[in-house]
């Protein structure tokens, strides 16, 4: 369809953008020559599309902020539904990249403030982009002002009409919702996306090599490190930003685009030169430099970042950005001092100190939960044939190879013996040569046997009867008595029966033995934990005077996570964990817990400045709780009571002396 000349009161000048059912015009009003729009032109007669574009403008109509292109006007010019928008002298940011590739971080950071900006203030009224990207990204020139336009698929909570399973959106930009479906995409999908289009901005280049959520490469990857891309100049931690951003699971992402923003701004401001002020009222000798900062960067966050829960991070960063104010620390420090019921710190300690420097960091906490697996060697044990099965003809598998049931839980598991799947064999009895039988033990197989007999007692006899026939004289008148005889004789092998062998005992007379290995696996549960070092910190006030917030809970099947191991503390766990494995035991389970206390170290003198005059104090936790230190005790107060005791106590034994005298 050819467009007309003129829609409305605007005058077509030239194609400034062209989308898939739509044309964006250059147009004058007919008689004011010098106010530009842009018209978008429908150019479909498709329902669906002219009830989107109808959403579309409706959306618009409600959205009112500085980065989000402004609708003017909407209306029907037969047969075209078209509406008119403020024109943005300047072009798309995807025109702009494609001319200059990629924008330092001084020009990429302001476009993405602006556009987190538009997006938190969309998101606030219920309103989900669903195509972020940089064609729908404009930058005005000269000024470099963004602005969030083209809410052509975008949701509104109030009037979804979302075609369930539909895919919407920019290839590229997509976030793992997207690849699900439009109704899965929430708020922290475009997050996802902005992320992508940072990414971009800074690298030339989308996080990966090829895109994903595409039907031949649905699956979404962690992104490539800048570095990686060539970018050089940059803070480390960057990445941690986009790494989080650009988190698979949603939850893991940051809550909200002004989280991200200030987490970029906090990573660009520790880069920079530390901020000294000078405290009011101080004469020029007596001029204090104060030097304060936002959490200190950490490997936990540089490491773990896309993993953590955000919201207590992100608690603690606003922590240490308010403490960087020298009244709010000044509050916390009279406050501590009047928390003393019996009134022996020194009141008013925030008002007398002077603050020289405020530096956050936090306190981490690991626990390490472990489950070891052991396998012993197998064991070869036999069988009789007797059954005559037939066996699986499988390959033999090393027995750390066995699928055993997986674990669900760090409770002990005393095991069970296992087969090893493919060591079944059948075998010839090496006891009897296959024969069935082996010979006999008690007559070597010759059947018979030598037995030691008495002789019959009828022989007996006879022997004494031939003997009686000799004369007798004097005492031997008595016949005397032949004694037993005894003799050796052959018999049939009481032992084999005369067969001169017996059924083999290991075979049971088959002359085949089935033979398996065994081996017996069991499971231990072991727990490890540490900290970062604070030297001197009783850790009982800790614990009772502070709650530790945990922002890390992951496990992992077979074994450590290699990144685990990249922190310095949990090196120390992870080392001690695998020392406990050998040939016979691994880790099948293991699962990281790290949790924190936010910690800001503050340094101060009383109206003593130099070196030796000055104080340093640590407020612990979201509690913002500080131990008992004896340096800041009321002293004349503490001489004062002991006055009075001392007193007391001399009182009562004049007392007593009067009593007993």
């Amino acid at each position: 369809m050819n467009l007309p000349a003129q829609i409305g009161n605007y005058k077509l000048e030239c194609e400034i953008g062209r989308g898939a059912s739509s044309e964006v015009w250059l147009a004058r009003h007919a008689h004011l020559p010098d106010h530009a729009v842009a018209v978008k032109v429908l150019m479909t007669q498709e329902r669906e599309a002219i009830r989107r574009f109808q959403r579309e403008a409706a959306i618009a109509a409600r959205l009112r902020h500085p980065h989000i292109s402004r609708l003017l006007d909407y209306g029907y010019s037969q047969p075209f539904f078209y509406t008119i928008l403020e024109y943005v002298p300047g072009g798309s940011l995807r025109q702009l990249l494609e001319r200059r590739q990629r924008l330092p971080l001084a020009e990429a950071l302001p476009i993405f403030r602006q556009i987190a900006a538009a997006l938190d203030y969309a998101h606030g009224l219920g309103v989900i982009h669903r195509d972020v990207s940089p064609g729908n990204i404009l930058v005005e020139q000269p000024g470099g002002r963004a602005l969030l336009t083209d809410f052509g698929i975008a949701r509104d909570n109030g009037t979804p009409i979302t075609v369930t399973r539909a895919i919407m959106g920019t290839p590229g930009y997509l976030s793992p919702e997207h690849a699900q479906s439009a109704t899965s995409v929430t708020h922290l999908s475009d997050l996802f996306s902005l992320g992508v289009v940072l990414y971009q901005m800074l690298a030339g280049q989308l996080p990966w090599d090829e895109i994903p959520g595409l039907p031949d490469n649905p699956g979404f990857s962690a992104p490539i490190p800048l570095r990686d891309r060539g970018v050089e100049g940059l803070p480390a931690d960057v990445d941690r930003v986009l790494q989080t951003m650009l988190a698979i699971d949603p939850t893991r992402r940051f809550p909200s685009a002004r989280a991200a923003v200030d987490e970029l701004d906090r990573i660009v401001q520790r880069h920079e030169v530390p901020t000294r002020i000078v405290l009011p009222g101080a004469t020029s000798a007596e001029k204090v430099q104060f030097q304060a900062g936002g959490v200190a960067s950490n490997a936990v966050e540089t490491i773990l970042g896309p993993d953590l829960l955000r919201a207590s991070i992100e608690r603690a960063h606003r922590r240490a950005d308010e403490l960087r104010n020298p009244a709010t620390v000044a509050a916390i420090l009279d406050a501590w001092a009047a928390q003393d019921r019996y009134r022996l710190r020194r009141p008013l300690l925030g008002r007398l100190a002077r603050l020289h420097k405020v530096a956050s960091r936090n306190l981490y906490f690991y626990r390490l939960r472990l489950l070891y697996e052991r396998r012993t060697q197998p064991v070869s044990e036999e069988e009789p044939d007797s059954k005559q099965q037939v066996f699986p003809v499988e390959p033999e598998t090393e027995r750390w190879a066995v699928a055993l049931p997986p674990p669900r839980s760090f409770d002990d598991d005393r095991g069970a013996r296992v087969p090893l799947p493919g060591s079944t064999r059948v075998i010839v009895c090496t006891a009897c040569s296959g024969r069935g039988s082996t010979l006999c033990r008690r007559c070597g197989g010759k059947q018979r046997v030598l037995v030691t007999r008495e002789v019959p007692a009828a022989r007996t006899a006879a022997a004494s009867a031939g003997s009686a026939a000799r004369p007798t004289t004097g005492s031997d008148a008595t016949a005397p008595v032949a004694p037993p005889r005894t003799e050796q004789v052959l018999v049939p092998c009481p032992e084999c029966g005369g067969r001169g062998g017996v059924t083999c005992e290991r075979c049971t007379g088959v002359g085949r033995l089935v033979q398996r290995q065994f081996f017996q696996w069991s499971r231990q549960s072991r727990l490890l934990q540490g900290s970062d070092t604070l030297p001197g910190l009783d850790q009982r006030w800790l614990a009772q005077a502070c709650k530790s917030e945990v922002i890390y809970t992951q496990r992992q099947p077979g074994g450590i996570r290699p990144e685990w191991a990249l922190i310095p503390t949990l090196a120390n766990l992870a080392a001690e964990a695998q020392a406990a494995t050998n040939d016979e035991t691994r880790i099948a389970l293991s699962e990281l817990t790290v949790s924190f206390i936010p910690v800001t170290d503050i340094v101060f003198d009383l109206g003593k400045p130099g070196e030796h005059g000055l104080y340093k104090l640590t407020i612990y936790g979201f509690e913002n709780a500080i131990p008992d230190d004896w340096r800041f005790f009321n002293w004349e107060r503490v001489v004062f009571i002991c006055v009075i005791l001392f007193l007391l106590a001399l009182l009562s034994v004049l007392l007593a002396f009067l009593l007993l005298g």
